[in-house]
């Protein structure tokens, strides 16, 4: 459903087309998440504006939960299309902090968490 056609095999394009003829309902569905990935992958705001105004026009569409958690922060998703910046590096040293704390739970003392947390590996 996410990987685009062009990137399928000639065998995963034929499995996809017989599901997509099978089962009619899956075809709108394919449709739309395909026009989702390719506006994120473009950085084209406007154009998943577009996608989510059509999910949340009703309630029956299949990304309706879904779009409706996007728009109540529609700030910071707007800020994802527009800016270049991204917090990977401070959620990659979150995790690894959080695992440190994991590991040491209820097996060493304050001074050796924090050598822990402070040693590079």
């Amino acid at each position: 459903m996410w990987t685009p056609r062009h990137q399928l095999s000639e065998k995963e394009i034929m499995g996809l087309e017989r599901c997509l003829e099978s089962y009619s309902n899956v075809r709108p569905i394919y449709e739309m998440v395909q026009d989702y990935r390719e506006a994120i992958r473009q950085a084209d705001y406007d154009r998943f504006l577009r996608w989510l105004r059509h999910q949340l026009s009703d309630s029956k569409q299949p990304f309706y939960p879904y779009t409706r958690r996007l728009r109540s922060d529609l700030q910071a998703v707007k800020h994802t299309f527009l800016l270049p910046y991204s917090n990977g590096v401070l959620e990659g040293q979150i995790n690894r902090l959080k695992t440190i704390k994991r590991m040491m739970y209820s097996r060493a003392g304050l001074a050796l968490l924090e050598k822990r947390v402070l040693y590079r590996l």
